[in-house]
């Protein structure tokens, strides 16, 4: 993990090098909001949530056609849940995972319409979870699930966009991407347990 680590920050690295002889350079905040789906092998029910997710965008063009795309999100939050009712008992079940992502990507440009693919590393900075049951007529009882997360994790990350023209060398950057995870997300060995984010997000982009 640690050698994926490098790669993408060398690959960031490489992009701002090379915005010195690009011939575009977008740089600007990005807010997003997520849509999380849990995964589990043998899982009933569907486990998802919604997040929110803050960073910055670097958006740069080599040629008209091709270039890179870095995203550095200092919180991106991984937020799911789940409710099911058996002999006169809700068990409501409710996880939240916070991290740092850093992706960087590949990407082919038409006209200021993008599609970008590549690399993500995400870090956790928090990890939470409970469980609350309720019987009818009696007192909710919550209680702390705390599941051992892993501290990385990698993903495949794809993004299409389109960059609007709003003002002198100032885009508002409009996008849809997929986070589709490579590793797991807890610390359960025998059981594979991950998460995939489709992120809504918008950037106010500047020319440098």
């Amino acid at each position: 993990m640690k050698s994926t680590l490098k790669l993408l920050l060398i690959a960031l690295i490489v992009s701002v090098a090379g915005s010195a002889n690009a011939q575009r350079v977008l740089l600007g905040p990005k807010l997003a909001g997520n849509f999380n789906i849990y995964n589990q092998k043998g899982l009933t029910g569907t486990y998802n949530g919604l997040g929110l997710s803050v960073g910055g965008q670097l958006d740069v063009l080599f040629n008209k056609s091709v270039g890179i795309l870095g995203n550095l999100t200092v919180f991106d939050m991984k937020n799911f849940s789940n409710s099911q009712t058996a002999n006169q008992v809700t068990t409501d079940q409710s996880y939240s995972l916070s991290y740092a992502t850093i992706d960087a990507m590949f990407q082919a440009n038409f006209s200021n319409y993008y599609i970008a693919a590549g690399p993500s590393l995400g870090i956790k900075l928090n990890s939470s979870g409970e469980v609350t049951q309720t019987a009818t007529g009696q007192t909710p009882v919550v209680q702390p699930n705390n599941i051992e997360t892993k501290s990385t994790i990698f993903n495949i990350a794809a993004e299409t966009g389109y960059n609007i023209l709003i003002g002198t060398n100032m885009y508002l950057g409009t996008s849809l991407g997929v986070y589709i995870p490579v590793t797991d997300t807890y610390n359960t060995p025998g059981v594979s347990k991950s998460i995939l984010s489709l992120k809504l997000g918008a950037a106010l982009k500047f020319r440098l």
